[in-house]
């Protein structure tokens, strides 16, 4: 404890670095991982002393006491602590959806990224121990991380259960495509290092779509077809303006010649007037006094 306590705290730019590395995405530290892979490998290609070393495997890159083969090792154990961060990135980001519509397994935020994980340490021991000092052991790390991969094709379609379905297919064809791959090679058609490039190109391919559609929806809404069916909305439809045609009215012959008649409202009186000159008719005239209704 007293050690712990005596321990010097982190500087501000490795805490910097720290809370960087936790705000990343999964997704962000894979394609890092993946563009520090390439251009370690084109540096270590182009700086190497054999220029024939692709007729043998990529680890003879590893092999000279030279800038390139430092080179080499080096990119491949940062490739593989890349690795071992991604997949803790994966489980940060697998464990939010764990156990919902989106990933209803809830071990897959475990095993997955323990596999991934595995991936790495394996592919940096590839580095650790070139060809050249212990080709057993470098051929069994090699073999492991090709497997915990294999590992992991074979259990996706229970394991990630309820994510979208572009990571089922892409499972399939990288599946296919391993077959495929190992055929050629074992009949002579493609060397060691072909081989290699095309496994690791996939694998990376898989973990990179793989990041990608954590938290995305299985079935996402799809558009709508245009068609010659009915709509749910409202429609309007504006018709054409009838045209009405203008009746002349009919000549007055009642008019004297020379006497220009006022045209007659619209709204006439004369309905009214007749019901109230109806109702004076019916009204009793009154009595004047002083009058008698008999004669004398």
């Amino acid at each position: 404890m007293a050690l712990i306590a005596d321990a010097p705290a982190p500087t501000p730019s490795a805490a910097r670095a720290l809370s960087l590395l936790r705000e990343s995405t999964a997704s962000q530290i894979g394609y890092t991982t993946a563009a520090l892979l390439a251009i370690g490998l084109l540096i270590s290609i182009a700086t190497t002393p054999d220029p024939l070393w692709w007729q043998l495997h990529f680890s003879r890159l590893g092999t000279f006491a030279v800038f390139s083969g430092y080179m080499f090792n080096a990119t491949i154990i940062l490739t593989g602590v890349g690795v071992v961060v991604f997949a803790a990135g994966l489980r940060r980001e697998m464990r939010r959806h764990a156990g919902t519509a989106l990933l209803t397994n809830r071990r897959a935020a475990t095993v997955v990224p323990l596999l991934v994980a595995l991936l790495g340490i394996h592919l940096s021991f590839v580095g650790v121990i070139p060809v050249s000092t212990n080709e057993f052991l470098h051929d069994r790390a090699s073999t492991g991380a090709v497997f915990a991969f294999i590992v992991i094709l074979a259990t996706s379609r229970w394991m990630l259960r309820g994510m979208h379905r572009a990571i089922g297919r892409a499972s399939r064809r990288v599946g296919l495509g391993l077959i495929a791959t190992v055929a050629p090679y074992i009949a002579g058609f493609i060397n060691l290092a072909a081989f290699e490039l095309i496994v690791f190109a996939q694998v990376f391919y898989w973990l990179l779509l793989f990041a990608r559609t954590i938290g995305r929806p299985a079935d996402e809404p799809s558009r709508p077809a245009v068609g010659r069916i009915g709509s749910m909305h409202r429609t309007v439809v504006v018709a054409p303006r009838r045209r009405v045609e203008h009746v002349p009215a009919p000549a007055d012959t009642t008019a004297r010649p020379g006497v220009r008649r006022a045209p007659r409202p619209r709204h006439s009186m004369r309905p009214r007037r007749r019901m109230l000159r109806a109702q004076a008719v019916r009204q009793p005239e009154p009595e004047h006094p002083g009058t008698s209704t008999s004669r004398t």
